[in-house]
C-alpha cells in the first residue's frame, strides 16, 4: 500500500473526515486530500503526528510494506481520544432531555390557551422555550463538534449564547406586551425572577465572550 492509502485507511478506521483530520493536524483539509491521492507527501513533522494520532510506526506509514493493516483495538483506550470522538454524545443527550421537557409542557401550553390569543401565545412561549432552548443549544454543540471532530470553546459559546438568548425572549416579550396591551390582556409580567434573569445575563455574557475570543495562534494558522 501507498503512504496515501495507508493514510485513508487510518483515517476511516477512526471515523474520522478530512477536516476533522486537518483540524488534528493543524492542515487545510486540501493538504489531507492530496496526501491521500498520493499526490504530495507531508513534512517530516506531519508524519510523526500522524503515527501519534493513528498509533502506528513512521516505518509503517513510509515503508511500501508489509500489506499487513495494524489492528484499531488497544488494551487501553486513551481518555482524550474517546472524548474526542464520543463527547458529542453528552451534546446529544442534552438535545434529547430538552425535548423531554418540551414533551412535559406540552400540556400546560395547550391549557394556556384558554386566554385572550396574546396571553396565550405569551404562556406558550413560556411553558416551551426552556426545552427548545435546551435541545437546539444541544444539537448545536453536538453538530459543531462532530463536525470538526473535536470540542472547542467557540462551539460551547454558541450553545450557551444560543440557549441564553432565546430564554430571555419572553422577558422581552412580557416587557413589550405590558407596554401595548391593555391592562386586562397583559401577561402579568417577567416570567422569572430577577435572580434568574442576572443569571441567563452572565450565561449570554460568557457565551458571547467564548464565541468571540479568536482561536489560539496553534489552530488560527493552517500550513498546507
Amino acid at each position: 500500500m501507498t503512504f496515501g492509502e495507508k493514510l485513508q485507511k487510518l483515517r476511516a478506521r477512526e471515523g474520522l473526515s478530512q477536516d476533522a483530520l486537518a483540524e488534528l493536524l493543524n492542515v487545510s483539509r486540501q493538504a489531507v486530500s492530496r496526501w491521500e491521492r498520493d499526490e504530495t507527501m507531508p513534512e517530516t513533522e506531519k508524519v510523526v503526528r500522524i503515527s501519534d494520532c493513528f498509533h502506528v510506526t513512521t516505518d509503517y506509514l513510509l515503508k511500501d510494506g508489509p500489506e499487513h493493516f495494524p489492528p484499531a483495538s488497544r488494551p487501553l483506550p486513551d481518555p482524550g481520544e474517546v472524548w474526542r470522538k464520543y463527547g458529542f454524545l453528552l451534546a446529544w443527550a442534552a438535545a434529547l432531555w430538552g425535548v423531554t421537557i418540551c414533551l412535559r409542557m406540552l400540556p400546560m401550553a395547550i391549557m394556556a390557551w384558554g386566554n385572550a390569543w396574546p396571553a396565550s401565545v405569551y404562556l406558550s412561549i413560556v411553558c416551551l422555550l426552556p426545552g427548545t432552548s435546551v435541545t437546539a443549544a444541544g444539537a448545536l454543540l453536538a453538530r459543531r463538534w462532530q463536525r470538526a471532530g473535536r470540542f472547542r470553546r467557540q462551539d460551547l459559546g454558541r450553545a450557551l449564547t444560543l440557549a441564553s438568548g432565546l430564554m430571555m425572549v419572553p422577558v422581552s416579550l412580557a416587557w413589550l406586551l405590558d407596554h401595548l396591551l391593555p391592562e386586562g390582556e397583559r401577561p402579568g409580567g417577567s416570567p422569572y425572577s430577577g435572580f434568574t434573569v442576572r443569571f441567563l445575563l452572565v450565561f449570554l455574557t460568557l457565551g458571547l465572550l467564548l464565541a468571540l475570543l479568536p482561536p489560539r495562534k496553534g489552530r488560527e494558522k493552517k500550513t498546507e
